[in-house]
């Protein structure tokens, strides 16, 4: 950080990159903040007897349909959070994908990487209602049957200073 501070002290500059957001909608016309993590569409509760139907399509191609605690759709950037305690993969902050990844799933759900250009869509059934949160703050309780959208948002986060090792970074997660 002081690196930095001084490099904008001599240049005026700010090194920064661009990381894709994703951002969650639904049919009845609700949205979230734009998340630098995930976007979660789970049931009011997790565990046993508390899931729900999911039905997830990638530009409108059918990936799965299960009963599940929810579904995760991570960035780049989130994939090292929940995703990988999902079971979910890692994914270098370069590549321009999203994974999809079930949570709980009572059939074998495999996480799917997606171009980050596409769309996800996640149609969730089951008790009354469901949550869909970003960044795990951000949340929309909605009644059920809803299906809920998820793609890239418009502006992309600019994260500010230097590059940094993906792989010396994983290795602090250790």
């Amino acid at each position: 950080v002081r690196r930095e501070l001084e490099r904008y002290r001599e240049t005026g500059e700010v090194r920064h990159r661009e990381v894709p957001r994703a951002a969650a909608s639904g049919e009845r016309e609700w949205s979230l903040t734009p998340a630098l993590n995930e976007v979660v569409i789970q049931g009011e509760q997790r565990g046993h007897g508390h899931g729900v139907d999911v039905e997830v399509r990638v530009d409108g191609s059918l990936f799965e349909a299960t009963h599940a605690d929810g579904v995760l759709v991570a960035t780049p950037t989130g994939s090292t959070a929940y995703n990988l305690s999902e079971g979910g993969p890692l994914v270098q902050p370069g590549v321009g994908a999203f994974v999809v990844n079930g949570m709980c799933a009572d059939e074998a759900m495999p996480p799917l990487l997606t171009p980050v250009d596409g769309e996800v869509t996640v149609r969730v059934d089951g008790p009354e209602h469901a949550v869909v949160s970003s960044d795990g703050s951000n949340r929309q309780r909605v009644k059920t049957p809803e299906v809920v959208t998820v793609e890239a948002a418009d502006e992309p986060a600019r994260v500010a200073g230097p590059d940094s090792d993906f792989f010396q970074a994983l290795n602090k997660l250790k």
